[in-house]
């Protein structure tokens, strides 16, 4: 057996309960749900195994105000981000949380040396065995095996806390949840997936010539999208600026890592603009490493910088390469924001410590299931995302390819028929991308319709209500487009009886941009990809040049874009082209072999906002008047 574990993504649901002893129930395990886990023996007392203890954080409630002062046009303070040492103090643990936290800790046996207190002050670690973890909160670990990877994880069906210390305390990891994210890679043996289709269709020899002979035409754009048709769909012109302090942010994990020969191969026959060597700078978190050669390469990586790139050239990309097969988001946010890094200097191998900065703009194209993660966890990390939008940080998240099922086919309730929000997609800080095809026969100017290989993710949170800014633009769909379906109101993942999705949640997608048949180069090959995970780099890239031009004009960046963009839909602005044609019939992990949309064809698009394409795809030029006039 392993000597050390990841820690488990699981079910989880937090829960209170009558004090055993001095021991009060803190989370348990929802085993009523499908979460793909085998649990096995129990863990070797003696196993090694690092502890983190998540402190309660202050204001976290006027967290919505804040971000709105500085992230809505008609606030006087639009655009006055916060610098990140003022975002610290804001929400920073009281001392007393610390002191209570750590002074259990010591009571309880852990060395006062061994206890770290991260930067940010959000985060209490320490390294410890599973028998010792056993005796602090009151629970049995077991290992648990995945049946799609075989992967081994840690964790406990449920834990308790002291009385007087669970109130200071969000969650601690390994517990009952640690967030195993997806990337929505089409791989049946894996149980999380990524946004991109898999496998990539590789061309013809006949289809690899005609790419080669029409890189720089828009005439086949209905079945190979590439740069060119990208530029002239939402009429986007040639870049030309590069400040320094604006590179795209690309955040990659699970594994998978582009290629340089690979892109190098893409701009020779596709953005031959583009020289050799250009390549991203590279933030290797938790001894990630990167590139890989072409026979490695990883298909989502490969595709995010390929339709990124071309689109904003000169400007640069840094690479967010996140080593891990669980806790990739709070890994990620943690080696920006202090979150695993500690005051005292003798840190952990491996631990980051505030190594890098974000960039204005960061491009995700991974994720899963809100059930699948607890509800403290998904606030926790729904928070992150907020501190980075105070920043001035636009973060850009592909919003699924499942349509209203979860990557693995499965839906929920007692009946299987009511539908799975996405995570992170269903954050409020967000901007979540769908994804939209140009039907065949058609050309560039004409409609685009949602994805028919796959359906475009979209619906509204189980956990988060839905946000002012969204209100009255998701209302008006409700009111005018009832999507016939029993509907249920609902906040931290509890599913009623009757109903099948939250009309109260968090809506999402906010936009959507095109998401398949995109050219590629992926292990050296020409071929075809695609996935919401195309589109949101699309989207990420528009986002990025907005910038250039903003800063060129001496103002600071967009931030978090989604107020202003709806603003400018509710005042009929010309920022997004409609998308009234498709529907989310297909999703899960078997497609349509099974009935994977719930039972339903999943939500349609309308015009207007809707589930499915959100505000619509968006238009360059009057994206790009309107905020370099806020």
């Amino acid at each position: 057996m392993k000597n050390s574990f990841v820690l488990l993504a699981g079910l989880a649901a937090s829960a209170l309960a009558m004090p055993s002893g001095s021991h009060v129930l803190h989370e348990k395990r929802d085993t009523s749900s499908p979460h793909g886990w085998t649990k096995r023996e129990a863990a070797s007392g003696d196993t090694k195994v690092p502890v983190r203890v998540a402190l309660k954080q202050n204001n976290l409630d006027k967290g919505m105000d804040y971000i709105l002062e500085v992230s809505d046009p008609k606030s006087p303070k639009y655009g006055q981000h916060y610098k990140p040492g003022q975002v610290v103090d804001l929400f920073a643990p009281s001392q007393a949380t610390i002191d209570s936290v750590q002074g259990w800790l010591v009571k309880s046996g852990i060395s006062a040396e061994n206890i770290k207190l991260s930067q940010n002050k959000g985060w209490l670690s320490f390294n410890t065995t599973v028998d010792k973890l056993q005796s602090l909160v009151k629970a049995d670990y077991h290992v648990y095996e995945s049946l799609f990877s075989r992967d081994e994880h840690l964790g406990t069906d449920e834990y308790s806390l002291p009385s007087d210390v669970a109130p200071l305390v969000d969650f601690i990891l390994p517990g009952t949840t640690f967030a195993k994210a997806t990337n929505a890679k089409r791989d049946n043996k894996k149980k999380i997936v990524s946004s991109i289709k898999e496998p990539v269709t590789m061309l013809s020899k006949e289809d690899e010539a005609e790419v080669r002979s029409i890189f720089n035409g828009t005439n086949f754009c209905d079945r190979l999208i590439t740069p060119a048709c990208i530029k002239a769909m939402y009429r986007i012109p040639d870049a030309t600026l590069s400040n320094v302090t604006n590179p795209l942010g690309m955040f990659e994990s699970l594994g998978d890592v582009f290629s340089q020969e690979d892109l190098e191969a893409f701009f020779q026959v596709l953005a031959p603009e583009i020289p050799a060597g250009t390549t991203p700078t590279l933030n290797l978190i938790n001894g990630a490493t990167a590139p890989n050669s072409p026979d490695q390469a990883g298909g989502e990586s490969d595709l995010d910088f390929e339709m990124a790139i071309p689109i904003i050239y000169p400007q640069s990309t840094t690479l967010f390469q996140v080593n891990s097969q669980a806790d990739i988001f709070l890994a990620f946010l943690g080696a920006i924001d202090g979150g695993f890094c500690s005051e005292n200097p003798d840190r952990a191998p491996g631990e980051m410590c505030d190594t890098f900065q974000p960039t204005n703009v960061i491009s995700i194209s991974y994720g899963g299931s809100e059930y699948l993660v607890s509800p403290t966890v998904l606030k926790r990390q729904c928070n992150e995302f907020m501190k980075l939008g105070l920043q001035g940080v636009s973060v850009v998240v592909a919003s699924g390819d499942d349509g209203v099922a979860s990557p693995f086919g499965y839906c929920l309730g007692p009946h299987h028929d009511v539908f799975v929000p996405d995570n992170p997609s269903g954050c409020p800080y967000i901007t979540a991308v769908g994804s939209t095809e140009l039907p065949r026969g058609s050309k560039v100017g004409d409609a685009e319709v949602a994805t028919t290989r796959f359906s475009s993710g979209g619906g509204f949170s189980n956990i988060f209500d839905r946000p002012s800014w969204q209100s009255d633009t998701v209302g008006k769909y409700l009111l005018r487009h009832n999507p016939n379906y029993f509907a249920y109101n609902t906040t931290d993942g509890v599913i009623p009886d009757k109903g099948v999705y939250n009309r109260n949640g968090r809506a999402y997608p906010d936009i959507a941009a095109v998401g398949d048949n995109g050219v590629v180069v992926v292990g050296g090959r020409l071929g075809l990809s695609g996935g919401t995970s195309m589109s949101a780099p699309i989207v990420a890239a528009i986002f990025n040049r907005i910038n250039e031009e903003r800063l060129n004009m001496g103002k600071g960046p967009i931030g978090f874009a989604n107020p202003a963009l709806y603003q400018a839909s509710e005042q009929r602005l010309p920022l997004f082209t409609d998308v009234v044609k498709g529907d989310q019939r297909l999703g899960g992990a078997y497609g349509s072999r099974y009935p994977s949309a719930c039972g339903n064809n999943g939500f349609s698009a309308v015009k207007g906002w809707d589930p499915v394409t959100g505000l619509g795809t968006p238009n360059y030029p009057a994206m790009l008047r309107y905020f370099i006039n806020l």
